[in-house]
């Protein structure tokens, strides 16, 4: 059965993240067709994630009490539904709202399918099992620009948006006739949502889940604007981004297996010390074979950080119950994610393009400062290496 459930969960995180992510690189080009300044381009962007990361605790938390299944269901329900909107969207208004109750339905999708495989993972090989997972959602994010960029050349937007909601309805199918409900969250009572933020190991997290995201949405919402000022096109934005997920995406297992074995903390530094480097550089383009250079780069320090961090997540969702914890952290993402484009926005206008790259790996640096400070003496952290090898 937990083969039965990691299959149906990778396919299904598969196909919505695919669904999403053939129109997100270009919804910042979509906004401005609608009237957006940088502001609002950060705003329509924003909304999804911090209205995600409004809802992810509770959400997480509720599927530590009652179950995970329905909600998932539900999310996807969301998602379908949803995706037709975009096109009907005249206003940034609209679109804002429509992000902003997009942004809901994503709380219950990903958060929750991590927590069923942090259900099912063995003790010390949840990098193995998370690492692995997370390839679902990096190739989903990775094929669809490609998709997106000729589903918009050879038609239109609205083309992008009805692919969206196709893609999401056979997910849910999937879900509602494949999945079973394990009730693996009756076996933990979970802890509060104000003890788990007091927990160090939790905070660590935390910030480094939020500088992460920071600097993915100021990648993500800002680098077609980039690309357009060097004369690249459509298709070679979407070949970029899906460059920079796919290298993720092929080391995701690899380094998850080393986390199990390595230090993750030390995993997590190194490839958050990457990304940060290859967002510095971001600017110094000059066409499209360097734009991808910087954006491989980019990719690989993600693939390096981020199955080490959700290990580490699992191994604390084991103690204070999994989808609270996971929800949390993925809440980090949803306010870095969310807050992101926003500032980015504003510097944006205030000094130009460049300087929300050069900001934006700024931030990641202060972030992977504090993180490693947390870290450091961090005695709930080595308690909890104990317990889990016990």
């Amino acid at each position: 059965m937990e083969k039965r459930i990691f299959t149906v969960l990778f396919i299904a995180v598969f196909a919505t993240m695919l669904g999403t992510s053939i129109i997100e690189p270009f919804m910042g080009i979509y906004a401005e067709s609608l009237g957006a300044n940088g502001f609002l381009i950060g705003l329509i962007f924003g909304s999804f994630t911090l209205s995600r990361a409004l809802f992810t605790p509770l959400i997480g938390r509720l599927s530590d009490l009652k179950g995970r299944k329905n909600l998932l269901v539900i999310g996807l329900a969301g998602y379908t539904i949803l995706s037709f909107f975009y096109a009907a969207a005249d206003t940034t208004s609209s679109l804002i709202i429509i992000r902003f109750f997009h942004g809901l339905a994503s709380a219950m999708v990903l958060p929750i399918s991590m927590a069923y495989i942090g259900d099912i993972a063995p003790k010390n090989e949840e990098g193995k099992y998370l690492g692995t997972f997370t390839i679902s959602f990096f190739m989903g994010l990775a094929a669809g620009p490609v998709i997106g960029g000729a589903l918009h050349y050879i038609w239109h937007m609205n083309a992008a948006f009805y692919a969206m909601g196709a893609i999401s309805f056979l997910s849910l199918l999937l879900l509602v006739f494949m999945l079973p409900e394990i009730n693996a969250h009756k076996k933990t009572k979970p802890s509060s949502i104000r003890v788990i933020l007091k927990d160090k190991t939790m905070q660590a997290m935390f910030i480094f889940r939020l500088m992460n995201a920071f600097g993915i949405s100021a990648l993500m919402g800002f680098l077609p604007l980039l690309a357009e000022r060097i004369n690249i096109t459509i298709f070679q934005i979407g070949f970029v981004v899906t460059a920079n997920l796919l290298v993720s995406s092929l080391f995701q297992r690899y380094f998850g297996i080393l986390a199990d074995k390595s230090d993750k903390v030390a995993m997590l530094i190194a490839g958050s010390i990457m990304m940060l480097i290859a967002l510095a550089l971001m600017p110094l383009s000059t066409g499209f074979y360097t734009l991808l250079l910087f954006n491989l780069l980019m990719g690989f320090g993600s693939a390096i950080s981020i199955p080490a961090g959700s290990a580490i997540t699992a191994q604390l969702g084991r103690k204070l119950g999994m989808g609270s914890v996971m929800g949390i952290f993925n809440t980090a993402f949803g306010i870095g994610g969310g807050i992101g484009p926003i500032i980015a926005g504003l510097i944006m206008v205030a000094f130009g393009l460049a300087t929300v790259f050069v900001s934006s790996a700024i931030i990641v640096l202060i972030g992977t400062i504090i993180f490693y400070y947390l870290m450091k003496k961090n005695m709930e952290y080595k308690e909890l290496i104990k317990e889990v090898q016990i």
